[in-house]
């Protein structure tokens, strides 16, 4: 182990010796601050705070990111390339212990950079919401709204699997089912119709949500709703709205008006004391409109429950763990491809790597399309996937389940937002990108620096 650290230590030597821990810590404090004069959000000291939480630290740890895989790359290509590596393995010194110990210098210098950017952003960010310069409301939406942790709870779905089938059912027996369409895409788009049905509320309608309240959760502070709705109108200014919540058990209701822009994320507050009984939670709500407009909620997103779950702080650490983690991860694409190829190549690889995980969603999509390359003439029945279609579709799952592990919400959104940062999440992080993925990338790279002479001359 003292063999891997003192590898460790040469990384950070060589690291602060080019300068490039000042010339980032620089480009992080000028992004820290600069970004929050610059940006100003929508105005209130809540979108100044998103856009610090959200863009400004978000800023930073792209800084970051680019900078591990270069300087992974660097680590052993460039020493390499300099046959400065070959005063190290001559010595009594595994090609694995050489991998550990760039890893580890370079985790050690991120770990540094990334503790000074998060004390920094939360200095900053509770100085320029310290209780003195904000009024009381201000005060009160920071405090519920943003500067918190809430778990978001769900509404119970309504089960429409039944009609959805009896109605596919009736278009088959009618003859109006197109030969050519899949039943399963029918049947999805049947379902879709049904929810959006039982989610519009026309004028003078009532519309109902249960949310099952976890009893671990029970406490003194309000619980926030936030929900989505638009307009079966264009041009719609406002909609007008009634919402009532209360327990299953109490029939009295809390009730709050709303006028909400159609399609714009809105939310409102219920105090703890409103809450007071057994059972769910229920939820209603009053299309109050004059005129005919009918309020559309989708069934995804259109309302959510977010119950208090811890401090801000806390979750602003659970954030920059995860963040952490990444950068570990990132450290040891960078030494990987380092130990594979040339300063340029290695860039590059590293680069098209990074990009590749980060387009998991694109090759969710493709994997789950039934044609990747067709052409479809206007009229005609819509084309069978070929040959290529199914062998590059192939390419895509199997590509899916690589990076299926490395998907995930991204922790500065959920932080800017107000929600639980899981410490559940933050350990499934650990293990799939440094234990998991990492430890492979590690093997793969002892297993080629043992076959590389990187002792040789002209090596």
């Amino acid at each position: 182990m003292n063999k891997v650290l003192a590898i460790a230590a040469i990384a950070i030597r060589n690291a602060i010796r080019s300068r490039i821990v000042i010339m980032l810590l620089a480009a992080l404090l000028l992004s820290i601050v600069g970004i929050p004069l610059t940006v100003k959000g929508d105005g209130t000291m809540a979108g100044y705070v998103q856009v610090l939480l959200r863009y400004t630290i978000g800023f930073a740890s792209i800084i970051l990111s680019l900078a591990t895989i270069w300087a992974g790359c660097a680590a052993v290509s460039l020493e390499i390339q300099d046959r400065t590596l070959q005063l190290v393995v001559t010595k009594p010194v595994h090609r694995w212990q050489v991998w550990l110990g760039k890893w580890l210098g370079l985790v050690a210098m991120n770990a540094v950079l990334l503790a000074f950017c998060a004390a920094v952003s939360y200095g900053l960010l509770r100085w320029t919401t310290r209780p003195e310069r904000l009024d009381e409301q201000q005060v009160t939406v920071l405090h519920d709204e943003i500067l918190t942790a809430r778990q978001e709870i769900i509404p119970a779905r309504i089960d429409v699997e039944d009609e959805a089938l009896a109605r596919l059912a009736e278009i088959k027996a009618s003859g109006e089912l197109p030969p050519e369409a899949p039943e399963s895409e029918v049947l999805e788009a049947v379902r879709r119709g049904l929810l959006r049905q039982y989610y519009s509320v026309p004028p003078g309608a009532i519309r109902e949500w249960v949310f099952e309240y976890p009893a671990a959760l029970e406490g003194n502070e309000p619980v926030l709703f936030r929900y989505r709705v638009s307009a079966s109108q264009m041009n719609f200014e406002k909609i007008k709205g009634t919402w009532r919540v209360g327990r299953e058990d109490n029939p009295k209701r809390y009730d709050i008006a709303k006028e909400s822009v159609p399609s714009t994320p809105d939310s409102f507050l219920v105090p703890a004391e409103a809450l007071a009984g057994g059972g769910n939670i229920i939820v209603e709500y009053v299309n109050d409109n004059d005129r005919p407009i009918t309020a559309v909620f989708n069934p995804d997103d259109g309302l959510r429950m977010l119950v208090y779950a811890g401090s801000f702080a806390a979750n602003f650490t659970r954030a920059f763990l995860v963040l952490f983690f990444q950068l570990m991860f990132l450290s040891a694409i960078g030494v990987t491809m380092g130990s594979l190829f040339s300063m340029p190549v290695a860039s590059f690889a590293a680069f098209c790597l990074l990009l590749f995980t980060q387009a998991s969603g694109y090759i969710k999509t493709v994997a789950e399309e039934a044609i990747v390359f067709h052409t479809h003439t206007h009229g005609g029945p819509p084309p069978e996937p070929g040959f290529w279609d199914a062998f590059f579709r192939a390419i895509f799952k199997v590509l899916n389940v690589v990076v299926a592990p490395l998907r995930g919400p991204n922790p500065l959104d959920l932080l800017a937002d107000g929600r639980l940062i899981m410490w559940a999440w933050v350990g499934n992080v650990f293990v799939i990108k440094v234990i998991l993925y990492s430890g492979l990338l590690a093997l793969f790279s002892a297993w080629v620096l043992n076959r590389r002479e990187v002792a040789l001359p002209g090596t």
